[in-house]
């Protein structure tokens, strides 16, 4: 299967990580292109948190060098003084280039990219979607939420999961 139909995104560092946690980077091949900011691939690669290896071999990644002087520019114009450079960087990006969906677990990120009309999408909403589009089962989606919560890093409610785990069980509108 090629990538027609498929939409690009910006990933923050936080669902690579998680996903690599419990070995489902894979997933991220839902996506026609993941561009990822120098910030996070230091965040992820270059601390030891995440394989180089594992995340290339996803064969969708662009990664980006920004201007310092941009960002900066960008940080203080939209008020993002408290998010961490990646996620500046992330934000950034979207706008940048006109992606218009940002691939992110943190509550903070999320409000901002609200405010900027990106859309963000966490890793259990990545588990959702490729359930969604036929990329995996039913029940390999419910494992791999639970794993998210039971194995990774990820910070969430196990009333999220259970939210995550019905939004699986709802049908497609055109059903």
């Amino acid at each position: 299967m090629g990538n027609e139909g498929l939409i690009a995104a910006v990933i923050d560092s936080g669902p690579i990580i998680h996903l690599a946690e419990i070995g489902c980077l894979p997933l991220l091949r839902i996506f026609s292109t993941l561009h990822i900011p120098d910030a996070v691939w230091y965040e992820t690669v270059g601390q030891g948190r995440v394989l180089q290896e594992e995340l290339l071999k996803i064969d969708i990644i662009k990664r980006h060098a920004l201007s310092p002087v941009e960002i900066n520019q960008f940080t203080t114009e939209k008020g993002f003084k408290k998010l961490d450079d990646g996620e500046r960087e992330c934000l950034y990006l979207c706008k940048q280039i006109s992606v218009p969906l940002i691939l992110t677990d943190d509550l903070a990120v999320r409000d901002a990219a609200n405010l900027l009309n990106i859309i963000p999408v966490g890793s259990l909403g990545i588990v959702v979607k490729a359930y969604k589009s036929g990329q995996i089962s039913l029940s390999e989606a419910e494992r791999i939420i639970n794993a998210l919560y039971d194995i990774s890093s990820l910070f969430v409610t196990r009333g999220i999961v259970e939210i995550a785990i019905e939004e699986l069980y709802k049908r497609f509108p055109h059903e």
